[in-house]
Parts: structure tokens; sequence; C-alpha cells
């Protein structure tokens, strides 16, 4: 029992500290544990969720990909104009795939086939999908979407967001494709050692635009589901969550080096964020405070990740 204990500390550092916060926020106020706040969480989260899971695998292969939070934004309203048009959710979900795809295979093709840097390349496809966004919507939410999709952010199954079993859907799909696929080993072979990964045969540049791909496709799906959230596609929706989900994949132990890390910390790392942010609010923290605590947890999660892959190696 203790060497299981101890083995699951050492593969998720983070654990010991979402459960003490779980159980001090569950002491310090009785609305923590209801099932209005739970479901609220879980809830809240789903965008972050499923965008995570894209960064995740950007991370693993060494690379960044800032355009995602504006992709998000770009996705939801390009979506909302379909379905207002159309009346149509399959149509407007299809859309909002379409067009995170679109701008992960800009990023993949400019960074994997062009060699472009991750960094500027990112945050130039950023600037661009956010400009798009506002211009599309002029700077407004874009009204006429179809009430299916509004109640669906409202249904739960099994007392859990319905929207948070899509984005537990996309985890299990992404940690299955990481760790049961040759491409999931590629990745994770090119984060570690990128010269050694193109002398065993591996196609590092495709191997890299289907990442960055894969990032753009998760980033659509997030924008979709923010709609049912939200009721609308709100042009801005993305505008705060790039480094909620940076923090997110950094707390759970994932290093931006490549190689080390995994799917589950970043749900993890997740978790953790959602849990402190919702129970400083309970608590009557400041917004202000609550970025500095937020900030501290981040460096604590990348000096843990730090710890543990010099362990390993």
């Amino acid at each position: 029992m203790l060497k299981a204990i101890s083995t699951t500390v050492k593969s998720y550092p983070i654990a010991p500290i979402l459960v003490a916060l779980f159980t001090v926020f569950s002491l310090f106020s009785p609305f923590f544990l209801t099932s209005g706040n739970i479901e609220a969480m879980l809830a809240a989260n789903s965008v972050v969720l499923i965008a995570s899971v894209g960064m995740t695998f950007v991370f693993l292969m060494g690379g960044i990909d800032l355009s995602i939070s504006t992709v998000i934004s770009a996705s939801a309203v390009i979506s909302g104009l379909v379905m207002a048009a159309t009346e149509s959710v399959f149509l407007g979900g299809l859309t909002a795939i379409g067009v995170g795809l679109g701008f992960g295979l800009i990023n993949g093709l400019l960074i994997g086939g062009l060699g472009l840097t991750p960094f500027i390349t990112t945050m130039a496809t950023q600037l661009i999908a956010r400009g798009i966004a506002f211009v599309l919507s002029q700077g407004i939410a874009v009204q006429g979407t179809p009430y299916s999709l509004m109640d669906f952010g409202f249904v739960t199954v099994f007392g859990v967001p319905a929207v948070t079993w899509v984005g537990l859907l996309v985890v299990v799909l992404c940690v299955l494709l990481l760790s049961q696929t040759q491409w999931g080993r590629h990745v994770m072979l090119i984060g570690s050692n990128r010269n050694a990964a193109h002398f065993s045969g591996i196609n590092v540049k495709l191997t890299e635009i289907s990442v960055y791909s894969l990032s753009g496709l998760l980033a659509g799906i997030a924008g979709f589901i923010s709609i049912s959230n939200l009721g609308n596609a709100i042009p801005g929706v993305g505008d705060t969550l790039l480094l909620l989900i940076i923090g997110a994949v950094v707390l759970g132990g994932t290093t931006m080096d490549g190689g080390e890390g995994s799917i589950t910390r970043t749900v993890l790392g997740i978790g953790l964020l959602s849990v402190l942010i919702s129970g400083l609010n309970l608590i009557g923290i400041p917004f202000y405070d609550q970025l500095i605590i937020q900030g501290l947890l981040i460096f604590m999660g990348t000096w843990l990740a730090m710890k543990l892959s010099s362990r390993r190696h």
C-alpha cells in the first residue's frame, strides 16, 4: 500500500497538493462540496481541459502553441455564424473543427515544413485568429445559437455536465493515441532527442505537422463547446485562457523541453487550478491575490517537473 502511494506521488507529484487543497477548502467553505459548485467547476473547465490536451502534445514534442486560445475564439465565432445562418448544430460543429484544424495545419506547415520558430509562428497566427474573430463578429457576441446546443450546456449525466463528458472522451482517446500508437512514441522520442528521432528513421517534419494540426483540431472542439457553455459565440472567449492552458500543463509536470510528461498529469493540473480558483473565490480572496497564488503554484509545478525529470535521467 505504502509502495503504491509512493509510486503515485513520484509519477504525479502534484496529486498530494490537489488532495490537500480539496480538503482545506472543504473545511473552510460549506459551499465547496455542494453539487452545484462541483458541477460548476467541471463545466467551467471543459474548454480548458480539451485545449490543454492539445497543448500537452505540443509540449511533449518540445514546441509551443501560443495561438491555441485565439483559435478557440475564431472557431467559436465562425461556427456561431454558420449556425445562425443554417440553424444546424451539425454544420456548426464541423465548421469549428475545420477552422481549428486549418489553423493547426498552417502552424504545422510553417514550423514543421518550413522550419520557422514555434514561438514566433504561433504568436503570428494568434494575432490573425484574434483579428478574424473580432472582424467577423464586429466585436460582439454572435446571436442565433440553436436551442439544442444551449440546452446541452445544462445537461448532466450521472451528476457530471455533458460538456465535461466530451472533455473526458477527448482525454481518453488522446491518452490511447499517445500511449498505444507508434505515432505517440514518435512524438515522445522527438521531444526527448530530436536528432536521435531523425536518425532512427522518424519523419520529424510530418510528425510536427500532425501534432500542431491535432492541437488546432482540439482548439476547434473547445471553441464549439464554449458556445454551449456560454450560450453564444463570444469573440474574446479565448483571451484569458492561454495562461490557464499553459499553467495547467506545466503545473501538471509536463516540461516545455519535450519528452517528459503525460496527459494524465495535465488533467491533474487542471483539477488543481480549478479547485484553487473555486476555493479562493468561495473564501473571499481578492482576484489579484489569487493571481499571485496561481503564479507561485506554477513555479512549484515547474520545479517538481524538473526534479522528476532529473531523477529519471
